[in-house]
């Protein structure tokens, strides 16, 4: 992002050097961060079968929760299932027309064959 304001001609030197950031608004440490990750993050309770959470627990490494492993599959799986509708959409569009088509062919048929 500071590469891309460096192509428009932006000096962050010299805009920090006008208007200093003020200290008393900078927060860093770790009690901070918790903040951020606290306001970033829902805190929600949930039962997971026990074989489902071995399979994720065997999946990370020790020490190590299985939390960022079963968001990622969710979110994985909440994307492959709006494409899935996306892709069902479609085909039951790219159906619907091809009934026609072969309604209109079938009674063709049947009329040759008369």
């Amino acid at each position: 992002m500071l590469s891309q304001r460096r192509d428009r001609g932006f000096d962050y030197q010299a805009y920090t050097r006008k208007s200093p950031p003020d200290p008393a608004k900078i927060h860093r440490g770790t009690e901070a961060r918790q903040q951020r990750f606290n306001a970033a993050v829902s805190r929600l309770t949930i039962r997971i079968d026990d074989d489902v959470l071995v399979q994720f627990q065997q999946l990370t490494p020790q020490a190590q929760g299985c939390e960022k492993l079963i968001n990622q599959a969710l979110r994985e799986w909440l994307s492959a299932k709006g494409v899935k509708e996306l892709v069902r959409e479609e085909l039951q569009q790219s159906l619907a027309g091809c009934k026609v088509v072969r309604t209109c062919q079938t009674k063709g048929r049947k009329a040759s064959n008369d």
